[in-house]
């Protein structure tokens, strides 16, 4: 017997949507650490980084998945699947965004830049204080910084993109 597209409880509906959620929190931590390059589309693909199964808790062997996907029957076990991949098709949806997918990654490569330009500003005045650069940039300063430094990385993101491509 095989399900056509399912109907999943309340309960079950909700455990996939939090497990999108996670998943996209997960995958923006592996792309932030390196583990996984920004380029990522696919959900596929992550497979060559990481066992991307793991993503969203679908591998958890005390979690929710297996309360309420129990797996004891042919039944059980195309539900199961059935919701994995639902889980698994939202987040290939998902890393389609490359704005959204990086989000992490360009918010530590801003933090990154300014840390950086800063200390290289006060080294070679020879400063052992940052309390400047703090006051400098916050507020407006510090938006326009990361508004034009996100639009720089993300540059460098599409850019490798088009070379993979080629």
């Amino acid at each position: 017997m095989t399900l056509t597209n399912p109907l999943l409880s309340e309960d079950q509906d909700r455990l996939v949507a939090a497990s999108i959620e996670l998943g996209m929190q997960q995958i923006q931590r592996e792309i932030a650490a390196g583990r996984i390059p920004p380029t990522i589309t696919e959900f596929s693909a992550l497979h060559d980084y990481v066992d991307a199964n793991e993503f969203g808790g679908l591998c958890d062997e005390d979690g929710q998945w297996r309360r309420l996907f129990p797996r004891e029957t042919a039944t059980d076990e195309e539900l199961f699947c059935e919701a994995a991949n639902r889980v698994q098709d939202a987040l290939t949806k998902w890393l389609a965004n490359s704005a959204e997918r990086n989000a992490l990654l360009v918010t530590n490569l801003i933090d990154d830049a300014l840390n950086a330009a800063c200390l290289a500003v006060q080294t070679r005045l020879k400063l052992d204080y940052g309390d400047v650069a703090g006051v400098f940039f916050s507020g407006e300063q510090k938006t326009v910084f990361e508004e034009m430094f996100a639009r720089y990385a993300l540059c460098e993101i599409a850019m490798m993109s088009k070379d993979e491509s080629a």
